[in-house]
């Protein structure tokens, strides 16, 4: 453990060799409640400010829930203005629940809107390795995995923690060492609170065991840490060979083998980490429904997993998809004389023009129908469960012709049909037209149709 002395130089060689914390030329929004950690924090990053070239902001947030708590903010004030530093002042409107998940939402949301407006590249919390140690415990009795056991990470966007190396004790000998007082938060000993017990009570408790119960907690962080950085590597390579064609914003295509003999640990991380590319963090349930129906699932079913997602089975395919309407909006309706018109089908706006015609064409994206009189207007829409499609073989489902196809779910609503007023489907995008209708007969007219995707 370092002597108190030996702090500042550690912390310099610290950020040497973590130049991604606070960067050349940064701009700095210190988090500074006023206790020891943040005080420490402030005055050893004030102290390489020239070095570093880094500009810094002091933010206090004031939660407004306990007395004294304007006192803690003028004196927060005061601290800024003894270093020559801009002071910002947070309150929240409405005051928030008081409930420690509550009160740091809307602390980190103010730090972050802050950073924003001000240009900062940085802000810097105080954690320290104390804090790191009662966060992997806590997460312990919840029974975390890997990504929970790694405890707080040393950056997360903007959000930097400088001091993760260092002990409670030695930032509060390096500020008495220099005469530096702080302000204690009372509300770090409010046992309602599942820290404050740890802290004071379980902690305390497992040290006097043998003292080393802090250490050993890093070191899990730490190991923990180092395997979830291997499971991510892994992911990568496992989405890598998965992956396949016909994905878009909206969706992403797995290969289910290759899924399947990753292992069921492997593929549940696969699956988080498609969520991220959502913004979505996959609960522990939703991984495990989504590794179970990827081994269970029936071609053509689906499972949602949270936050909006369907999980599809689609033969030998998973489709992860956010898409949650995929049906058609709109149609178009078609007469027997020239005309235009727009819908939507599966995310996109499809054009469609037509022309009465005496002979087919064959040019690309242009269809011919054959029409009697009687059928019309025809609809340019999306399939229906039930349609029906005239073949060589006689009238078949259009279910079963995509089954027959391999034409996946997720696809089938992607593409549009043209139907006559009785509902007798007369063209299918991709498969095809029914029996007939490209050869006009007297009774008969001829449409062209022009295709086009905007």
């Amino acid at each position: 453990m370092a002597l108190e002395v030996g702090l500042p130089t550690l912390f310099s060689e610290h950020l040497r060799a973590e130049p991604g914390l606070l960067p050349r030329g940064s701009r700095v929004v210190v988090a500074f409640s006023g206790g020891a950690d943040s005080t420490a924090l402030l005055h050893l990053i004030h102290e390489r400010a020239a070095d570093l070239d880094c500009s810094l902001l002091v933010a206090h947030f004031d939660h407004a829930i306990r007395e004294g708590s304007r006192r803690d903010a003028a004196r927060a004030r005061s601290v800024a203005a003894s270093l020559g530093l801009p002071f910002h002042l947070g309150r929240p409107f409405p005051p928030p629940a008081i409930n420690q998940a509550d009160l740091r939402r809307v602390r980190y949301a103010w730090l972050h809107e802050l950073a924003a407006g001000e240009q900062a590249d940085r802000i810097a919390l105080g954690h320290q390795a104390d804090d790191q140690a009662e966060t992997v415990l806590f997460r312990v009795m919840r029974g975390s995995g890997l990504e929970g056991l790694a405890g707080i990470p040393t950056r997360r966007g903007r959000i930097v923690r400088p001091l993760l190396p260092f002990r409670r004790a030695e930032l509060r000998r390096y500020l008495e060492g220099r005469a530096t007082t702080w302000q204690d938060d009372p509300g770090n000993r409010d046992r309602r609170w599942a820290r404050a017990r740890i802290r004071h009570d379980i902690i305390p408790v497992l040290e006097s065991g043998g003292g080393e119960a802090v250490d050993r907690l890093l070191r899990l962080s730490r190991a923990a840490g180092l395997a979830r950085q291997l499971t991510r590597q892994m992911t990568a390579l496992l989405l890598a060979r998965a992956e396949r064609a016909g994905g878009s914003p909206g969706r992403v295509v797995l290969d289910v083998t290759a899924l399947q003999r990753a292992g069921s640990e492997l593929a549940g991380a696969a699956f988080r980490e498609v969520a991220r590319r959502w913004g979505i963090d996959l609960t522990r349930g939703g991984t495990r429904a989504a590794v179970e129906f990827m081994s269970r699932g029936r071609s053509g079913s689906y499972v949602t997993i949270g936050g909006g997602l369907r999980v599809i089975r689609e033969f030998d395919r998973i489709v992860v998809s956010s898409e949650q309407d995929p049906m058609p909006s709109g149609e178009v309706v078609v007469h027997p004389v020239r005309g235009e018109g727009r819908m939507r089908i599966g995310g996109r706006t499809l054009s469609v023009r037509w022309r009465p015609i005496t002979k087919p064409r064959r040019v690309k994206d242009c269809i011919a129908v054959a029409v009697s009189p009687g059928h019309y207007p025809l609809l340019f829409r999306g399939w229906r469960y039930g349609d029906r499609i005239r073949l060589p073989g006689g009238t078949r489902k259009l279910k079963k012709w995509f089954g027959d196809r391999r034409v996946p779910v997720s696809e089938r609503a992607r593409r549009p049909v043209l139907a006559d007023r009785s509902g007798n489907v007369l063209w299918v995008e991709g498969l095809g037209a029914a029996v007939g209708v490209d050869r006009a007969e007297e009774t008969h007219s001829m449409l062209e149709f022009d295709l086009r995707y905007e």
